[in-house]
């Protein structure tokens, strides 16, 4: 489908509850230094072993797996707003224990409990958006939303890889703060979103958003994760994009452990995490704007088929220039596959089981982090 330019979506098209939901996402995203350096953390100051950091860091993923279908539940049940709230006071409170524990098995308990806490988050905020933006603004909310993903991530990495060379403590509690003042944003700034009761209506099922094929795709009948799960259309999305978000998940769990090994600091780590984030923030709006211009199934799958290469090139890497030049061709690839795909699957979807379907959908990534 072509775009015209009359249905370009303007910044004031958004309303002000979607700009604060983005801005504690901003802070969210910003904070986000745990997890992409836990890998060097456990082998450098628990002492383990990179294959018994690569468990424990499989402690964390299993968590937020779980934490991704009952966070949606929840979300469904009891209000957006409610579960997004405690997701975060909940992730600053074990944030702020982990670096007192030790040893590797009560470390990895802490991280799965984190997990927990911290991936109910992720599809409660994809849901709100599509509560709060009207249907023919949403392609470009999730495109703004993810530019401040990649706005935090160009921010943090860097800070964060200087801190982690100083004091590996210093992120766990520098991530408790910005979740904090995420959290303020969330209560003070942002409504609760499920403002509606789903009518029990087994044989109309309302759709998430108004999408191309809503109307001749079929859509399953039932409640609950069953229908979700009988959706076979949505079902091979999902999977499909869990094999790419298998790949793509070695930016963060394999490659500071290879790069580490070749005798590069946690920082140059980290400015490559900035590099990526950069890239996105420059490249997001406008690229939004060109890539509006073909299908967004199109645009997923050339953005996979880049990020097959990049990825594959770190593979003969060996010195920070090929790492950029890697990093920057698989950042090309995540620029049209993230929020486009994230559209996608939230078309998809039935309007009374959004926060189950976006709970399904996290899977893919979060599934993809434990493999």
């Amino acid at each position: 489908m072509t775009i015209t330019p009359k249905d370009h979506t303007r910044m004031s098209d958004l309303p002000a509850s979607f700009w604060w939901l983005w801005s504690a996402e901003l802070v969210t995203w910003i904070g986000r230094f745990v997890v992409p350096f836990m890998t060097i953390f456990l082998t450098k100051t628990v002492g383990l072993s990179a294959g018994q950091a690569g468990l424990v860091v499989s402690a964390y993923g299993i968590g937020v797996v779980l934490s991704s279908l009952i966070g949606g539940i929840l979300a469904d049940r009891f209000g957006r707003r409610t579960v997004l709230a405690w997701s975060l006071a909940l992730s600053v409170v074990v944030l702020i224990v982990i670096p007192a524990v030790q040893g590797s098995v009560i470390t990895a308990v802490f991280l799965f409990i984190y997990g927990l806490f911290n991936g109910a988050g992720g599809p409660v905020v994809v849901t709100m958006i599509g509560d709060i933006v009207p249907s023919p603004h949403r392609r470009t909310a999730y495109n703004y939303n993810y530019w401040a993903i990649n706005l935090g991530w160009a921010i943090g990495p860097m800070l964060a890889g200087y801190l982690a060379d100083s004091n590996f403590a210093l992120l766990f509690y520098g991530q408790a703060a910005l979740l904090v003042c995420a959290l303020i944003i969330v209560l003070l700034k942002v409504p609760e979103t499920r403002t509606y009761s789903a009518p029990e209506v087994d044989d109309q099922p309302m759709i998430c958003l108004a999408v191309e094929d809503a109307s001749t795709r079929p859509m399953q009948t039932g409640k609950g994760l069953t229908a979700v799960l009988r959706d076979r259309v949505f079902m091979t999305f999902t999977l499909s994009m869990f094999i790419y978000s298998i790949v793509y998940n070695q930016s963060t769990t394999s490659l500071p452990l290879v790069m580490t090994s070749q005798g590069l600091s946690s920082s140059q780590f980290g400015t490559l995490l900035a590099l990526n984030g950069l890239l996105l923030c420059l490249l997001q709006i406008p690229g939004a704007r060109i890539l509006s211009r073909w299908s967004r199934e199109r645009v997923v799958a050339i953005a996979v088929i880049l990020t097959a290469v990049g990825v594959g090139l770190q593979s003969v890497a060996a010195s920070m220039s090929m790492y950029f030049l890697a990093v920057t061709i698989w950042t090309l690839g995540e620029l049209g596959s993230h929020a486009q795909a994230q559209s996608i699957s939230a078309d998809l979807g039935r309007r009374e089981l959004c926060g189950r379907y976006q709970g399904v959908y996290a899977l893919n990534f979060n599934l993809a982090t434990v493999v």
